[in-house]
């Protein structure tokens, strides 16, 4: 099973780089590629799902809490999430 796993990346790499250099895109669609394209993907939502969840609890506590210095903070903690996550989508 790993030996499969390296082949499959070693291919979607090579696939990867021949087209990234020819069209600047990644347009291969064979089997190595459609696999590994979609264990990309799933690295991707596992690594900002738990940004998501912290930005979801974070926005029900901001509409709870009053004006003050905790709800200041909390909304810059927000703000600091939100450019988390989009450095993390945009990888």
């Amino acid at each position: 099973m790993v030996n499969e796993m390296r082949q499959l990346n070693d291919t979607a790499r090579a696939h990867m780089n021949r087209d990234t250099e020819s069209s600047g895109k990644w347009m291969c669609t064979c089997e190595a590629c459609r696999n590994v394209r979609s264990l990309v993907g799933m690295e991707k939502v596992l690594d900002i799902w738990p940004i998501v969840n912290e930005l979801r609890r974070a926005e029900e506590r901001l509409s709870q809490l009053p004006e003050g210095p905790e709800k200041q903070h909390l909304a810059e903690r927000w703000s600091g999430l939100q450019d988390q996550l989009a450095m993390q989508v945009a990888k």
